[in-house]
């Protein structure tokens, strides 16, 4: 059976289109180079120590993505208090399978390979001239996050209580929001979670050669 970890890299790219970065919490880099393992990205090195020139060009706009896996995922809110000018409530989150998962983010913003073409061109000399390997992937656009919750169970039932301090009215479930404040409560079973975590990079694309049977190598 698939790791909680491959699960989860594998749902949030068929249905986001992106890889989630595991660790949630591990650096990662446009220009990286590496191998994806098991839903994990592993560097092995980066276009700068390959001598290729890229440049990066950042969006403007950004966006709060919220993504719970397809099953096995239940949130619940309590009714929330009011103390001393701050409003206060209790988040559940249950987990019905292993792999299951909450995925929160906050202003995400895209940062992105501005030269691809050019990049691309080069790394085909650097697999020509021996210095690319086939299984290798580049690391060619990134989302970094203001904010970032993430849950995954890693056993087949497990659940989280979080406490979560505001000073509007809670109104809904808010596990990524820069101006509220979560803590954890209780937990039961096994679980990888990351807590409104700050200037994350949890999504990222990659560009990958391809070497078919017949004909040239391409991107």
């Amino acid at each position: 059976m698939a790791s909680p970890a491959k699960l989860y890299q594998e749902e949030m790219h068929a249905n986001i289109g992106f890889f989630p970065t595991w660790l949630p919490g591990d650096k990662i880099e446009i220009g990286d180079i590496g191998v994806l393992e098991c839903g994990r990205f592993r560097r092995m090195a980066s276009l700068t120590e390959l001598d290729i020139p890229y440049e990066i060009t950042k969006g403007k706009s950004t966006q709060n993505v919220q993504y719970s896996s397809t099953e096995g995922t239940r949130i619940a809110t309590s009714a929330g208090t009011a103390v001393a000018g701050l409003s206060k409530a209790e988040i559940t989150v249950e987990f019905a399978q292993e792999g299951a998962f909450i995925f929160h983010a906050s202003c995400l913003q895209p940062l992105e390979m501005a030269n691809r073409l050019a990049v691309s061109e080069s790394l085909l000399k650097a697999y020509q001239n021996g210095k690319w390997k086939k299984e290798w992937v580049l690391v060619e656009g990134l989302h970094a996050a203001e904010c970032v919750t993430i849950v995954i169970s890693q056993e087949g039932s497990a659940s989280l209580v979080l406490e979560v301090t505001a000073e509007t009215p809670i109104s809904s479930v808010l596990l990524a929001d820069p101006k509220v404040r979560l803590s954890v409560t209780s937990t039961r079973g096994k679980m990888m979670n990351l807590i409104g975590e700050r200037n994350l990079h949890p999504l990222y694309s990659c560009l990958r050669l391809k070497d078919p049977l017949f004909g040239t190598v391409e991107i």
